[in-house]
């Protein structure tokens, strides 16, 4: 395949050179590994997408698993970071302004099975946290525990775990605005709650709230209004030691 993105640039090479893998009738499964810093949402998009003569990857191949591998030992101190990709050389180009920490959440928010590797490298309760944080995350992901990448092939491979709806709806502050129990996260410490009001917020009072740390908030996700602009409608979003605002409507 030409160099590119598999959720852009590559839709028609990948359309091309499964279509040519399924036509040999050698292979049962295919396996592919897309960059670290892809996102895996326009990933699964790509089986939806069509060519010009209105053939499909779904025509010829099944999505079966999406899989994200979680690299225990660094996930903590990533997860805290305010690091862009650029500054770490891993962006995909000049434009790519996401931090490290955007991209973890649209990893694991967007996965059937999740692979904790690297558990030798870290302690009981480091591991503990960790499977706590990802199962608030994403609740419905199987979280599968590895030592030097190795996991059992039935966790990973003809597994039929993969929904689109499901996993576009799997994050865990979605679950608790539709008001499901996330038993999980109970079992680990870590608990979730939805603020709801018809009062709006004190401008003041919520730029001195979002301007400061939120200690042991693993996410939070949602909309705002101020009182002094009541045509506003804002948008909140956060993760570790990122956040981003802004306005979305009137």
């Amino acid at each position: 395949m030409s160099n590119g993105c598999i959720c852009c640039t590559l839709r028609e090479d990948l359309l091309v050179q499964i279509g040519k893998l399924a036509s040999e009738g050698r292979f049962d499964y295919l396996l592919i590994e897309s960059t670290g810093i892809s996102e895996p949402l326009p990933i699964a998009e790509t089986f939806t997408f069509r060519d010009e003569v209105g053939q499909s990857l779904s025509d010829i191949a099944r999505l079966d698993t999406m899989v994200t591998v979680v690299d225990a030992f660094n996930f903590l101190r990533d997860y805290g970071s305010e690091d862009l990709l650029a500054t770490r050389g891993e962006a995909l180009g000049e434009e790519d302004d996401r931090t490290v920490v955007d991209l973890l959440i649209e990893q694991i928010e967007f996965c059937d099975v999740l692979i904790l590797n690297k558990t030798d490298l870290i302690n009981s309760n480091d591991l503990a946290q960790l499977e706590g944080m990802l199962a608030s995350l994403n609740p419905r992901a199987l979280i599968v525990h590895s030592e030097m990448g190795q996991v059992p092939s039935n966790t990973v491979l003809n597994t039929g775990f993969f929904d689109f709806d499901a996993a576009a709806n799997a994050p865990g502050w979605l679950a608790t605005l539709r008001s499901e129990k996330i038993s999980e996260s109970d079992t680990y410490g870590i608990g979730s709650f939805v603020y709801r009001a018809r009062r709006p917020f004190h401008p003041r009072r919520w730029w001195d709230l979002i301007c400061r740390e939120w200690p042991g908030v693993v996410r939070s996700k949602g909309y705002f209004w101020l009182a002094t602009r009541p045509d506003f409608v804002g948008s909140w979003s956060q993760a570790g030691a990122v956040s981003h605002h802004g306005r979305v409507g009137t």
